[in-house]
């Protein structure tokens, strides 16, 4: 499979991600990573505020129904073609019809669809002689019977149990640096400048006006050591802890002080074992996209950061002042992906989990749309209700010890998770495949109708109000807070 469907570079921050960068409004659609050339608003006409069909996902009728909005341009006719979702030969085509105001109605009959999600391209014909405009708009059709082909391999529940067994092995050998003082607006200021967070988005949700902050490092399996940023509230705890898992790449990671803000002890790692302040560029390590391994399983990259990132939550639990019965772990893109790893490897061990844009899911889903979209002449994929099966080769038989999907079922915490319904980097095929099988009955997912690989501040917010009813988190000890722009 081409690289680019598992290199998740994620623009997302605050609670479930942190980037090691200034702040920057702009959105992935306008930095480079999902390139359309028209801004369009994609309604369900009459749909309740708040209903799966305002969020563009439907379960009956005859049609589906979508109207279509370009806020920003006169035009003259839009046209359409409908396809699988990441497929890019459509199955349908046809005009829109055109209503006065600028406005169009897209009928698609649901006898022609499958449970899943389909992609409508638009082309917006704005009356210029040589160019129209395009976008696109993401919808789901019966998405809680969405076909998945199963690809884990019957000795998956051993395969795990010996690494971490080898894990069991390693000491942690903890070290802890100097702790570093941040109050108020000098929060604000390290979010804007140095953890690409809008300085305070959430100040209901402050638990504290004053953290500490330390670097951390502590043995992890592969002969290296895990480097990490902690930030806690002042004072002896025990706290509820959070682990940050980190978005995909080689980058420094920021001190998780927002986190620490909201009471949480919160530690944010670098999970190929390099600082989390390195000086100029990180190098790339071999075998991370380029140069895999898969045979034997255990030589592929992922194998030994999923171990670290187990070895990272026994670090927590070690400390005592964590609150063992409120350990938390969250993270975006990459980190939404270890997220559900690590809370079905470690089941139970943990009290919630907050995974954003879960990446790498639904392995056989992503190699399929591959293969359709590289065939020639390219496939449609309505032939069928699910992928094929997987292939004979070292990575077909190995990639599902790594596949998302495979450890949902074995989740047991509440988990709270969202999903971008025109992500190209993480599908929606692949966020309700893992939605779908997670085994906690306490489970929400949030869809993010017309955006990508991204971040909402709305969604955070609700995700800390979720984590204050889930864990039953009380006022901290001290004086009344005030924001911290006073």
């Amino acid at each position: 499979m081409a690289s680019a469907l598992f290199a998740a570079f994620c623009p997302a921050h605050g609670l479930e991600l942190n980037l090691a960068m200034p702040w920057d409004w702009d959105t992935s659609a306008r930095n480079g990573k999902e390139v359309w050339d028209a801004h369009i608003d994609f309604y369900s006409p009459d749909a309740p505020i708040n209903s799966p069909e305002s969020n563009l996902l439907f379960d009956s009728g005859d049609e589906v129904v979508i109207e279509a909005r370009p806020p920003t341009m006169r035009t003259v006719s839009l046209s359409y073609g409908v396809s699988k979702n990441m497929f890019q030969r459509p199955f349908i085509t046809g005009d829109a019809e055109a209503l006065p105001a600028n406005r169009y109605i897209i009928r698609i009959p649901t006898a022609k669809l499958v449970p899943g999600f389909y992609d409508i391209n638009v082309t917006l014909n704005v009356g210029a002689v040589t160019k129209n405009y395009t976008t696109k708009c993401t919808f789901g059709w019966k998405v809680s019977q969405l076909p998945v082909t199963p690809d884990k391999p019957a000795d998956f529940d051993a395969f795990w149990k010996q690494g971490k067994d080898d894990l069991a092995k390693i000491p942690l050998d903890p070290h802890v640096g100097d702790f570093q003082t941040f109050k108020g607006k000098e929060i604000d200021n390290y979010n804007l400048s140095a953890a690409c967070i809008p300085g305070d988005y959430d100040p209901k949700g402050h638990r504290t006006e004053e953290v500490e902050s330390a670097k951390v490092d502590f043995a992890g399996i592969g002969g290296v050591r895990i480097h990490g940023w902690l930030a806690k509230p002042p004072g002896n705890g025990p706290f509820p802890a959070m682990l940050v898992l980190p978005g995909a790449g080689f980058n420094a990671r920021p001190r998780p002080l927002e986190h620490a803000r909201h009471g949480f002890l919160a530690m944010d790692i670098q999970i190929h074992g390099q600082e989390v302040d390195l000086p100029g560029e990180y190098p790339h390590l071999p075998g991370y996209y380029d140069g895999q391994i898969w045979d034997p399983p255990t030589k592929f990259y992922y194998y030994n950061v999923y171990l670290n990132d187990l070895q990272a939550l026994k670090y927590l639990e070690s400390r005592p002042d964590v609150d063992k019965s409120r350990i938390v772990i969250a993270g975006g893109s990459q980190g939404g992906r270890m997220t559900i790893m690590l809370s079905g490897l470690a089941a139970g061990q943990m009290a919630a989990c907050v995974p954003a844009i879960v990446h790498n899911a639904n392995i056989p889903f992503l190699k399929w749309f591959a293969a359709a979209n590289a065939a020639n002449p390219q496939q449609d994929g309505m032939d069928r209700d699910a992928p094929p099966p997987l292939d004979d080769s070292a990575e077909g038989k190995a990639q599902g010890y790594f596949d998302v999907m495979n450890f949902a079922p074995y989740i047991q915490c509440p988990v709270f998770m969202n999903a971008g319904l025109i992500d190209p980097v993480s599908p929606p095929d692949g966020s309700w495949a893992v939605f779908n099988r997670i085994g906690s009955k306490d489970k929400t997912i949030t869809p993010l109708p017309g955006m990508g690989h991204d971040w909402s501040a709305e969604f955070d917010r609700r995700a800390w109000r979720w984590l204050d009813k889930k864990l039953d988190l009380q006022p901290l000890p001290g004086p009344a807070l005030k924001p911290s722009g006073t």
